[in-house]
């Protein structure tokens, strides 16, 4: 890249723990020489945080954004309370129309300066999606909101850690409409963007990607298996990747974190979720694959029962930073969470 690499930070809700992290994820992984970082969020919360816990921002305050410059090595901050109706008034620990409107302020901005090419990566703080939903009612999570302010119909939720990895076919949806949305054709896009990102993002060159079936013990009691999640798994070798499945998911994610899988392909949230946070609750990623740009998260919510009070552990956000600048700066312009050909 001819200019260094810019990673927006959004605050999430400013009644929870999102301030906080991101401030402790800030003192430990500092800008590099080849990056910056552009804090999106309100003043307000932030210096609540500071009466309230002695946590000092580091920021450079920038007006706009167009036409900015961003030197390497410094931490920069942008408020966008100034053009959110009630300014940058919010409520601690509590589920608040005003926190919504904020976090959701913050995403805006982030994702527009992406698209604008502005920055190269996004690591969003939690949020409450109720509280959102209180502003827009559309709203399903970071991850669908993302894709559909950067046009893409191809992306994935995957979650990384250490240990185990794991893409959902399916994300924020009832459970009794899984088998329904199940395709061959939308679980091959699955696995052709985790295998992009294992490739391009983590420096695996020939990664083995495992399937999980969608019924107990891998179709004992059900006919996915057989029409539709197979299916995928012979496509994608056709295409020359080292996939199998689809095996029984009780048993498939014990291989992988015993490492004789790089990555779990999971039919819907909780079957990769509940497992995932066992192993991983305090330094799992959410990634989020076919954007283009870079796109990480912490994997927990935004804890309000501790908001405020100096608690919160930033291990998670930590890591979502950290990936997030790994990613940026082993690329050029091309993106190694971006989009597979499907």
């Amino acid at each position: 890249m001819s200019r260094n690499s810019v990673i927006a930070l959004t605050m999430g809700d400013p009644g929870g723990i999102g301030p906080e992290i991101l401030l402790k994820a800030l003192r430990k992984e500092k800008p590099s020489s080849r990056c910056s970082y552009l804090v999106i969020g309100s003043r307000q919360a932030f210096e609540t945080l500071r009466r309230k816990t002695g946590l000092s921002a580091p920021f450079r305050e920038i007006f706009k954004t167009s036409g900015a410059q961003f030197q390497a090595g410094s931490v920069y901050f942008f408020d966008i309370s100034k053009k959110v109706p009630g300014g940058g008034s919010f409520a601690i620990g509590k589920l608040s129309r005003k926190n919504g409107r904020l976090a959701l302020a913050a995403i805006e901005k982030a994702a527009l300066l992406a698209r604008q090419g502005i920055v190269d990566a996004i690591v969003t703080a939690p949020v409450n999606k109720s509280a959102i939903r209180l502003v827009n009612k559309k709203f399903i999570g970071h991850t669908e909101f993302l894709a559909g302010k950067a046009g893409v119909r191809r992306f994935a939720m995957s979650f990384v850690s250490p240990r185990l990895i794991v893409t959902l076919a399916t994300i924020h949806v009832p459970l009794k409409k899984v088998s329904k949305l199940l395709t061959a054709g939308s679980i091959l896009e699955k696995i052709l963007l985790t295998r992009e990102m294992l490739v391009r993002g983590l420096g695996i060159s020939k990664p083995r990607i495992a399937v999980c079936a969608l019924n107990p013990h891998g179709g004992e009691c059900g006919k996915e298996e057989a029409r539709v999640i197979a299916p995928a798994v012979r496509a994608a070798r056709r295409k020359g990747l080292n996939v199998s499945g689809p095996f029984s998911a009780d048993l498939l994610f014990h291989a992988a974190y015993h490492g004789k899988y790089d990555a779990l392909i999971s039919m819907y949230h909780d079957q990769a979720l509940a497992p995932f946070k066992l192993v991983a609750f305090h330094d799992g990623v959410n990634v989020t694959l076919g954007l283009p740009y870079v796109r990480t998260s912490p994997d927990h919510g935004t804890a309000f029962d501790i908001a405020c009070q100096g608690k919160a552990d930033p291990s998670s956000m930590l890591a979502a930073l950290r990936l997030a600048k790994k990613a940026v700066l082993s690329k050029k312009r091309s993106d190694p969470f971006s989009r597979a050909s499907c």
